[in-house]
């Protein structure tokens, strides 16, 4: 299967990410053998160097990911237009908000039905009780 680039720049960057991470790790171990005590600066200093690596391989890897995403349903939706297009001018793609108005689907109800819709509903069962009240 062929990989386009966005997928290749997201390797790379997973790669960079591993080889600093283990570069990190290999300074702080270092730094911390050579030492007569356990130097704390060192240690702090790996941890937040970590931590960067790992926020900022999450930020290029998040956008990368969008981008690939994007572009995939760019390329779907020009698919998808080239079909309708080869369809035919009879079948066209529908507009979202070309149907009526909701005020002109559903009729209005006139104040005076109200009542008497009210006698048309089933009483309440026997053996039920309220919890609670308003």
């Amino acid at each position: 299967m062929r990989a386009d680039v966005m997928v290749w720049v997201q390797r790379v960057v997973g790669a960079v990410f591993a080889t600093g991470v283990v570069a990190l790790i290999a300074a702080v171990v270092t730094l911390a053998t050579r030492a007569e005590t356990v130097p704390p600066l060192p240690i702090f200093l790996g941890v937040l160097g970590l931590v960067a690596l790992v926020l900022l391989a999450g930020a290029c890897m998040a956008l990368i990911s969008i981008a690939i995403s994007a572009r995939r349903g760019a390329e779907s939706l020009k698919r998808l237009a080239s079909q309708a297009a080869a369809a035919g001018p009879s079948v066209g793609l529908a507009r979202p908000f070309s149907g009526q108005p909701l005020r002109e689907v559903a009729p209005s109800e006139p104040a005076s039905q109200a009542p008497a819709r009210a006698a048309t509903l089933p009483a309440r069962p026997a053996g039920r009780t309220l919890v609670a009240e308003r």
